[in-house]
């Protein structure tokens, strides 16, 4: 009996070998090192390469039974995963809302509705502004407003700010001194 790849029970080892070789680097970039995505890609490319070896040296049903072990493998390790509950390691299952503590918005800009300040930078149409000691990030409904400039909120959603220049108060002549 020849030991060489071609000949023998030697590509049926080797097919094999290469899938289970590909399942153990996915399981190492699972459960061992995850993030990296290296070992998975190995892992996958392992696989695959196993079975093209099958095609290629032991024919078509050959491959197709490599094939199919490999997708049952694939199955047995997702059922595995699930069992075991490794899959919730991989799941962020925790919530991210306001009672936990995460919130997007800095506190007290709901109640800068109707605010007079000053644009700090040109708005084009977001810039920085200033209401009493607070410095906001700010957008203009569209339109440009000079630095220094007087503005007022119009609305607050979440962490986005609206303005618009000031009107001139009635009675006061824009000319005058």
């Amino acid at each position: 009996m020849s030991w060489e790849i071609g000949t023998g029970i030697m590509p049926w080892v080797y097919a094999i070998g290469m899938l289970i070789l590909g399942f153990a680097l996915i399981l190492l970039e699972i459960l061992v090192i995850p993030g990296i995505n290296i070992f998975g890609i190995l892992g996958f490319a392992t696989v695959c390469v196993g079975v093209a070896f099958a095609y290629d040296r032991l024919g078509t049903g050959a491959a197709v039974g490599v094939g199919l072990l490999a997708v049952a493998g694939t199955a047995a390790l997702v059922w595995l995963m699930v069992r075991n509950r490794a899959w919730q390691r991989l799941v962020l299952d925790s919530e991210t809302d306001r009672a936990s503590g995460f919130d997007t918005a800095p506190a007290g800009l709901a109640g800068l509705v109707s605010e007079s300040g000053v644009a700090q930078t040109p708005l084009r149409p977001s810039g920085r502004a200033q209401f009493g000691e607070q410095f906001v990030d700010v957008v203009t409904e569209g339109d440009f407003i000079d630095s220094g400039t007087r503005i007022e909120v119009l609305s607050v959603n979440g962490n986005r700010v609206v303005v618009q220049e000031q009107a001139e108060p009635a009675g006061v002549d824009a000319g005058s001194e």
